[in-house]
């Protein structure tokens, strides 16, 4: 019969479990270094697409096929500016919570 209390005392000690802050305040923390390794890896693929797009000024012979890549270059340039301002709201929400704590 102890058993059986004593397991049920130990079930509902574990349903009232609650995470440490610092366990927490860890993970946010790991979440803002990978936001930031994220917008690091952003702004290199603009470098890399404003790279490319100084190489295909100089594609004279196949205008069209340039003015095609530089077209989707700025497609994906716009979608790569949109994940930074995503992060960055991410970002300020993350620190929203660190700060409250």
């Amino acid at each position: 019969m102890a058993d059986r209390n004593t397991q049920e005392a130990l079930a509902g000690a574990l349903d009232n479990v609650i995470a440490l802050p610092l366990r927490q305040t860890s993970l946010v923390a790991s979440t803002m270094r990978d936001c930031d390794s994220l917008r690091q890896g952003i702004v290199t693929m603009q470098q890399c697409l404003r790279a490319l797009g100084d190489l295909f000024r100089n594609l004279d012979d196949r205008p069209v096929e340039a003015e095609r890549l530089r077209a989707h270059m700025a497609e994906l340039n716009e979608l790569l500016s949109l994940r930074l301002d995503q992060l960055s709201l991410t970002e300020r929400l993350l620190q929203e919570m660190l700060r409250r704590g």
